[in-house]
């Protein structure tokens, strides 16, 4: 499959991975939320205190600077407006249009606005979200005498920097009071809103943005640094601006440079929802419902992140298969030829259900492999061999899917004295997995990355066999040990960029087992049953943080990924000439997985 079919295939997931993990998200969750912002927040308190002359009433909904409601009210809270007097315990909203960072008195400034809170009693607490945007008021207003003066970037560049120092203070002054957690925007591309776009001061305007955003950056990792009790979330408007600019319809809209409301005309058009600006430079309620939907892949990436944990899980699952394949080739019923060597072939194909355990989504891989094996008998009383195997497989866990590719190397061996047998299979391999993509949630964006990891392990097997006349059974118990580790990784892509912390998923697990075997004119068969339980997950918890932003890393513990486990094969060896044919399925019928493994394997002495 091509990379852009997996990468279509990966956004067609995107609603129902979205509706999954919202579901899901608990471990991440917010009590309320409180908003300071300007026109891109405000949800009508501007609209009130001009007496609804600001904005227009018959051109904008309900006192929004847009066609509906503004992304903050998107997020899943009922927020409040601003009202002196009024109860500040519920979500609130202190956002007012036309507003600047500073104290100002009307439009109300932001730290104006944090001071009308905090003097109105309201608090902040550890399960808190408070939203933070502004400084382009700053920025417009200043940007009239900077293009006229004879070094324009020069002179706004301190109204950029006191816009962004304001903010900082802003977002220090929320975090020492106590909040949980705090989104922070910066600020959008402005040359490609209708205002700027093609015009002679876009370029003005686009340094004005990024001289804020730097700033605004710098102190925020400051800001963390000395408030580790909360979380300072950036969101990056301005890098998923040229996508959207790109590629409209993807997003549901199909103008990005024109706006819908004509303020000249006084004209509004008949299909605001195919245009992504209302005006000259604030969206409508499809441009609110992206930069929503923008904000929910930032707020909720340590429960996003948690679909990484299959990476580890599948390598720990194919360490345990190739090590079950060792002790297979040390404990059969026919007895050992003394210089006797064997190479084995085998072409496997596997398939794994996993279901969703918390805030890990269930799984579907497919995959396939090769093996090669050769053992000896040194004495009818010892046997040992080596083994390399390659194996792919195509994982799609809820939002996110990945190849991978195990290269295995094991070395085992046995004794056995009459019926009394024991071995030991030891081996590592090293995993890539290629082509990983997740499904953000905004519109079409899709995030790639790679990684690699090594695994190993060690399985212990005893045994011994009863002639029952015809039929032979052989009970046995089994001590494995495996052990993955998953490199660290950062996604590639516009919205919130995950960066993946080194894990390592481990787990000790002991079986018991009954097999049983009977041979009939060159046919042998068997069958063979048992339990497998956890006696030990040493897994490291999935650590996820966000690129290029302040914010913590967050990890999600996840549930062993099989539990107690039914194991079942049953298979057929036919003699072909000196060589054998086997055929055989094995079945793992776990508390939280099925998997399956199917193969056909050639045997043949070479002496």
């Amino acid at each position: 499959m091509s990379r852009f079919m997996r990468t279509a295939a990966a956004a067609a997931l995107t609603l129902a991975a979205g509706a999954a993990l919202a579901g899901a998200a608990n471990a991440q969750s917010y009590d309320r939320l409180v908003v300071f912002g300007d026109s891109l927040s405000d949800n009508g308190n501007l609209f009130l205190l001009s007496g609804g002359t600001q904005p227009p009433a018959p051109f904008y909904f309900q006192g929004r600077f847009s066609t509906g409601p503004v992304f903050v009210e998107l997020l899943g809270f009922s927020l409040g407006r601003f009202a002196a007097g009024d109860s500040n315990a519920g979500s609130i909203n202190y956002a007012f249009g036309g507003a600047r960072t500073d104290l100002s008195g009307f439009p109300p400034g932001m730290r104006t606005q944090l001071n009308a809170y905090l003097g109105g009693g309201g608090t902040f607490d550890s399960n808190d979200l408070v939203s933070i945007l502004g400084g382009a008021n700053n920025i417009f207003q200043g940007l009239p005498a900077a293009g006229a003066s004879i070094n324009p970037a020069g002179a706004i560049q301190p109204v950029s920097l006191s816009a962004a120092a304001d903010i900082n203070l802003l977002v220090d002054s929320v975090a020492a009071a106590g909040a949980g957690t705090i989104l922070v925007s910066n600020l959008p591309k402005l040359s490609l809103t209708p205002q700027f776009g093609g015009t002679t001061a876009a370029p003005l305007a686009d340094y004005a943005v990024t001289t804020f955003n730097g700033a605004l950056l710098t102190g925020l990792n400051t800001v963390a640094a000395n408030r580790p009790g909360t979380n300072i979330i950036l969101m990056d408007l301005f890098k998923i601006g040229d996508t959207i600019a790109g590629n409209p319809t993807a997003f549901g809209v199909t103008n990005v440079t024109q706006p819908c409301f004509n303020q000249v005309a006084l004209t509004l058009c008949s299909n605001p929802d195919d245009y992504f600006y209302l005006d000259g430079v604030h969206p409508t309620a499809a441009g609110h419902r992206a930069i929503a939907s923008l904000a929910n892949d930032y707020l909720y990436y340590g429960d996003r992140g948690a679909a990484t944990t299959h990476q580890g899980e599948l390598s720990m699952r194919q360490r345990e298969d190739s090590l079950d394949l060792g002790s297979e080739a040390l404990s059969g019923w026919a007895a050992w030829e003394p210089g006797r060597t064997t190479v084995d072939v085998s072409l496997t194909g596997d398939t794994t259900d996993v279901d969703s355990r918390g805030l890990a989504p269930a799984a579907k891989v497919e995959g396939q492999g090769i093996r090669l094996a050769v053992d000896h008998s040194i004495s009818d009383g010892w046997r040992m061999g080596l083994a390399g195997s390659y194996r792919q497989a195509e994982t799609v866990a809820g939002p996110t899917r990945f190849d991978s590719e195990n290269f295995s190397f094991d070395a085992f061996v046995g004794w056995r004295s009459g019926p009394l047998f024991a071995n030991v299979t030891a081996g590592a391999a090293r995993d890539t997995y290629d082509d990983i993509l997740r499904s953000t949630g905004v519109g079409p964006v899709v995030h790639t990355g790679e990684t690699e990891g090594y695994s190993r392990g060690v399985r212990v097997q005893g045994g011994t066999w009863f002639d029952m006349g015809g039929i032979a059974l052989s009970p046995r118990v089994a001590v494995t040990w495996a052990s993955t580790d998953v490199s660290g990784y950062i996604e590639q892509g516009v919205a919130a960029q995950y960066a993946y912390e080194d894990r390592t998923v481990e787990g000790i697990t002991g079986e018991v087992t009954l097999r049983a075997e009977s041979a009939i004119e060159g046919v042998t068969f068997y069958v063979e049953g048992g339990w497998r339980e956890s006696l030990d997950d040493s897994s490291d918890p999935v650590g996820t943080g966000i690129a290029g932003s302040p914010s913590q890393v967050l990890y999600r513990t996840i549930e062993d990924p099989m539990g107690g486990q039914l194991l079942a094969q049953m298979g057929l060896e036919v003699d072909w000439g000196p060589a054998q044919v086997g055929l055989g399925l094995k079945g793992r019928y776990g508390e939280h997985a099925d998997s399956f493994v199917g193969g056909i394997t050639l045997r043949m002495p070479l002496n």
